[in-house]
């Protein structure tokens, strides 16, 4: 998905048909994907979640790919929460999605220090920094109060819906100067 707006978040969101109170974990990819390259994640999450359990009952989830850069991994721990065992899995299969495809050898979603942010409103293509350039452009004034990031804070797929695009002066991020 090029172009993420908040009502093309909610719409890509909304696909995921777990409730609103659903855990979400968000992992920002190293590079932008392919769609080609989205798909074979996508194949090899959806693989893992159909044996996704916690002491062994099911674990309800979905996944989603954002801007062909963030895996949102999300679970309904209504009926079963997500254990230390379970989510350790989660991980696992993530550091493993460089094998889903040739061409994604050189994948890793499990470097936490990227900001996703849109450089200019409607630009056909979100951005990605590590956090220190990031904070480095705000610093120099390139991002302003009003550059959008995508919050991959948020841990619930409600808050995720309502408040995945946010101002940067909205956000952590502007309480770091």
């Amino acid at each position: 998905m090029a172009n993420l707006t908040s009502s093309a978040l909610q719409q890509r969101l909304d696909g995921m048909t777990l409730p609103d109170g659903a855990r979400v974990w968000m992992y920002t990819a190293n590079r932008v994907l392919t769609d080609t390259e989205c798909k074979a994640v996508q194949t090899a999450l959806l693989a893992f979640r159909e044996s996704w359990a916690a002491h062994g009952t099911p674990l309800r989830s979905a996944s989603v790919i954002l801007l062909n850069q963030v895996v949102v991994l999300a679970v309904d721990e209504e009926p079963q929460i997500a254990t230390g065992c379970s989510i350790d899995a989660s991980v696992e299969a993530l550091r493993g999605l460089n094998k889903a495809a040739p061409t994604l050898a050189d994948l890793d979603v499990l470097d936490r220090s990227w900001v996703v942010y849109e450089e200019e409103k409607d630009a056909p293509e979100w951005k990605r920094a590590r956090l220190h350039d990031f904070w480095a452009m705000r610093k120099a004034g390139t991002l302003t109060d009003d550059t959008q990031i995508l919050d991959s804070t948020l841990t619930n797929l409600g808050a995720l819906r309502k408040e995945g695009v946010k101002r940067l002066a909205d956000s952590w991020h502007a309480h770091m100067w």
